[in-house]
């Protein structure tokens, strides 16, 4: 049997090509100092980032913050502030953290104690009286020693070089005084020292006191008579205060407590009268406390009344059953007792408790509520501004505004 002869397969050669690569040593090893110089890089901007955050923290700490304080301060960007100025009190510090922080006011929180506290009322008194001339080391000097109804008899009095003096009078005083009464043993107001026109002559809100005055020409436009069943013949009121006058006589005497207008609507020449009067009989000296010059009595505006009880006989208008009633209802008509003995130092007017000016019903209820006589309560918080710069943030004046709070 014939066997073909197999020819053995030749194993191909495949010729190496010589690689163009170089060795890889070197290159790992320039991949480790990349490494190593991107994690130094990473590791210092992380230092440069966090050791001055770190480093104030420690500064906040030894100011006396917590760390949960310290990242609220953080949040809401305080730190320059509050390092810089050295900013802490606990006061301070429990306002940040419930987020009730009025940081235009932050160095005032410093100032005052947890129990003192602050309100939107304290930050407008702050700003009016910074728009009356005060600086803000006195500012922070008055709150931190005084109470709210402390501080506000200075919008009404003169302008205090020296706060410490009547600061310490208050001190002094404190056990006497109150929201509801209020004296110091010192003067601090000058009478008719300065006095401004007033321009508002139309509004039944209008302020005349000592510094603020009519005109002698002044003269309302609509004065109106007052019904003889409530009134003395030839007594006038304006319009608007003459048909809230009726509206409360009318329910005074349904309740049994009738009461009349004695006196209303007094002209310019017939106050100069009433006062040259009275300064012949009391003297030159007292006739400013015991009436006012002509110019600066409310019943030229046509919004006073005085009241007298019908079948009631008393020496004092406060201890009449009328005078219980009209502390009662008087404002819910729109009248307030514009003279109340128990602050008659801030008035500078001696006690009238049968005095009654109309305001209108949403600022009598708001001035009642406050326990502010009316001049305080005008120069906080219906006043103009001698200068708008002194002005709060809108917020912070409708939070603090009672009369807003009535209409709501």
């Amino acid at each position: 049997m014939n066997r073909k002869r197999v020819k053995p397969h030749r194993h191909l050669r495949v010729p190496v090509r010589k690689s163009s690569v170089q060795k890889k040593g070197p290159r790992r090893h320039l991949r480790k100092s990349l490494v190593i110089i991107l994690a130094a890089a990473m590791a210092a901007a992380f230092l440069a980032f966090n050791v001055p955050i770190w480093m104030d923290n420690s500064k906040l700490r030894t100011l006396g913050y917590d760390d949960e304080t310290i990242k609220k301060i953080r949040s809401d960007g305080l730190t320059d502030k509050i390092l810089t100025n050295s900013y802490y009190s606990s006061y301070l510090a429990k306002s940040i953290d419930n987020g009730s922080l009025e940081e235009d006011f932050i160095s005032l929180y410093t100032a005052v104690s947890d129990d003192r506290g602050l309100t939107a009322s304290d930050f407008l008194l702050y700003c009016r009286l910074e728009d009356k001339g005060y600086e803000k080391d006195q500012l922070e000097n008055l709150f931190k020693n005084l109470k709210f109804y402390e501080i506000t008899p200075l919008l009404v009095f003169d302008y205090q070089w020296d706060e410490q003096k009547y600061i310490d009078d208050c001190e002094n005083n404190k056990d006497t005084n109150s929201d509801t009464s209020f004296s110091l043993s010192g003067t601090y107001i000058t009478p008719y020292k300065l006095t401004q026109d007033i321009d508002n002559t139309d509004s039944a809100d209008i302020l005349v006191n000592l510094s603020n005055g009519l005109t002698s020409d002044y003269v309302p436009s609509d004065l109106t008579d007052v019904d003889t069943q409530y009134a003395v013949s030839g007594i006038q009121l304006r319009k608007e205060a003459e048909k809230a006058f009726v509206s409360m006589a009318s329910s005074a005497l349904t309740a049994s407590h009738n009461f009349y207008a004695s006196s209303g609507y007094r002209s310019y020449a017939d106050q100069n009268t009433s006062y040259t009067a009275c300064s012949a009989q009391v003297g030159s000296d007292n006739a400013d406390t015991e009436c006012t010059r002509a110019g600066h009595s409310e019943h030229q505006t046509a919004l006073a009344v005085n009241i007298s009880p019908t079948y009631e006989k008393a020496d004092d208008f406060t201890q009449t059953e009328v005078y219980k009633w009209m502390q009662d209802n008087a404002a819910s008509y729109g009248f307030i007792e514009r003279y109340p003995e128990s602050k008659s130092y801030i008035t500078h007017m001696s006690g009238e408790s049968n005095h009654y000016r109309y305001v209108g019903k949403d600022i009598a209820e708001a001035v009642q509520d406050s326990n502010l006589t009316y001049d305080e309560f005008y120069e906080l918080y219906l006043a103009g501004w001698n200068d708008t710069s002194f002005k709060p943030a809108s917020h912070i004046i409708a939070e603090a505004n009672p009369v807003s709070s009535k209409t709501k």
